[in-house]
């Protein structure tokens, strides 16, 4: 698992509209080491580690690839924190979605895979 730290900033606030919440951090050399997807990963808080789903790729609201990850678990408000992130196993490549539904379902279903 690579590791890499973080600071997390505020986003278009989508995730939490659809019940998975999630936490934006500046791409910087991510995509050096890896392809846009979906990731499972570690995120350590303070000193807590959580469970959590990564994406790293485009965006239709966005231009340029951006790194946002679901934290299993965790609701607490870390904006301007750095955290740490451990990469895991891919679990599929980027998709398009034509509704917020479709994203949700996907969600739920890239959660399933990886616990």
């Amino acid at each position: 698992m690579e590791l890499f730290r973080r600071k997390v900033k505020s986003g278009s606030k989508t995730g939490q509209k659809i019940g998975y919440p999630t936490i934006n951090l500046n791409v910087g050399n991510f995509g050096d080491d890896f392809c846009p997807g979906v990731y499972r990963c570690e995120v350590i808080v303070d000193s807590s580690s959580y469970i959590g789903v990564l994406y790293f790729g485009s965006k239709l609201s966005h231009r340029g690839n951006i790194l946002e990850v679901h934290i299993i678990g965790f609701n607490g408000h870390i904006y301007g924190q750095y955290i740490h992130i451990k990469v895991g196993k891919k679990i599929r490549s980027p998709k398009q979605f034509t509704s917020l539904e479709q994203l949700k379902k996907q969600i739920a279903k890239d959660l399933i895979s990886i616990v």
